[in-house]
């Protein structure tokens, strides 16, 4: 699985943080180049990645990822439909706080605590 750039969704994470307004991960995610895959789940993984670490969160047991980010990234946005990765994205800027999972219906709102600017996503499982 190739991790790719995908600036039209950093675009919408970022609207989110800079207007303050909720919205749903599906809302943003309508704007990522999904190539017309349907997805049931987003997960988050901040930098520095440990593939093996991904696969095993994943349950992805053995799946080779091109491009993991580092330097330069916060983190690894990965869209999943039914166990299988759909799409893998670099995360730039904003960060992201996600624990957990989120689907379509979970918001995103600007997280500001502690300092930080970020974008909080609502979890809805593990």
């Amino acid at each position: 699985m190739t991790v790719v750039d995908d600036p039209q969704l950093e675009s919408a994470f970022s609207e989110v943080l800079a207007g303050g307004q909720e919205r749903t991960l599906g809302d943003l995610a309508q704007v990522a180049d999904l190539q017309g895959e349907d997805w049931d789940r987003m997960y988050y993984f901040r930098v520095p990645l440990l593939m093996s670490e991904v696969n095993r969160i994943l349950d992805t047991s053995g799946l080779v990822w091109k491009d993991l980010p580092t330097v330069g990234a916060e983190g690894m946005i990965v869209f999943m439909s039914e166990g299988r990765v759909v799409h893998a994205v670099v995360d730039r800027a904003p960060a992201l706080a996600l624990s957990g999972f989120a689907t379509a219906d979970s918001v995103v709102r600007a997280d500001t605590s502690g300092g930080l600017e970020r974008v909080g996503v609502e979890a809805k499982g593990r």
